[in-house]
């Protein structure tokens, strides 16, 4: 089995677990979707786990089974930014394929 991403992001008052080509599941709580997703991601044996915060920033990241990436020795101002306009376009784009109900 290939090494999956699962995303958790609020969605209205309610937490959102979307993993590529199934259909997202909601949670009560954030607490309750991580470990729901952490879960499976382990069942998976290798993956990634994004987290969004409810400002659509990316508040953790985890992989499992994989080898780790290390991070550029140098980091400029610019970098945060970056990172910032890549987990929001990476969440609009999680929560666009999510099928509308």
């Amino acid at each position: 089995m290939l090494a999956q991403s699962i995303h958790v992001y609020p969605s209205g008052g309610t937490w959102t677990i979307k993993k590529e080509g199934k259909p997202a599941k909601t949670f009560p709580s954030q607490r309750e979707a991580v470990d729901a997703a952490k879960e499976s991601v382990r069942k998976q044996k290798a993956g990634k786990l994004v987290v969004y915060g409810k400002n659509g920033q990316i508040q953790k990241y985890e992989a499992f089974g994989m080898p780790r990436i290390q991070d550029s020795p140098k980091k400029s101002r610019i970098a945060g930014r970056i990172g910032r306009a890549v987990g929001k376009m990476a969440l609009e784009r999680v929560i666009g394929s999510t099928p509308s109900r």
